[in-house]
């Protein structure tokens, strides 16, 4: 058995490490077509990857990782990607328990232009 043990594991693996890019890329507001472009990665490919159809290399790893200026590291961080919304409220109010109160202020008048209360 390997390290993720069976093949349903190894699947389940690639599309978590798939989301996770997803994720990073949405946060910089960029398509699949131009994480492609600055990883020198076809955007098919890139799409491949995050629906967890694609295995990619350590290479092309190395390559998204420095497009989406995140350490290699970063690509594997999942436990956001897993996380329920109960256990992100949470982690929201732990982060905000530990931050200035000018920062907190900041961060919420992020949070009502990006999502105005209707």
């Amino acid at each position: 058995m390997g390290i993720f043990g069976d093949m349903e594991k190894t699947k389940d693996a690639k599309v978590v490490l798939g989301r996770r890019i997803r994720s990073l890329r949405n946060l910089k507001g960029w398509t699949q077509q131009k994480l492609g472009e600055e990883a020198d990665v076809n955007y098919k490919f890139v799409g491949e990857i995050e629906r967890g159809q694609q295995n990619p290399s350590f290479v092309i790893l190395v390559k998204i990782a420095d497009a989406l200026e995140a350490d290699l590291p970063e690509l594997f961080r999942f436990k956001q990607e897993e996380l329920s919304r109960k256990e992100v409220e949470r982690e929201i109010v732990n982060i905000g328990k530990s931050i200035s109160d000018k920062s907190l202020k900041e961060i919420l008048s992020v949070l009502r232009v990006l999502y105005p209360v209707r």
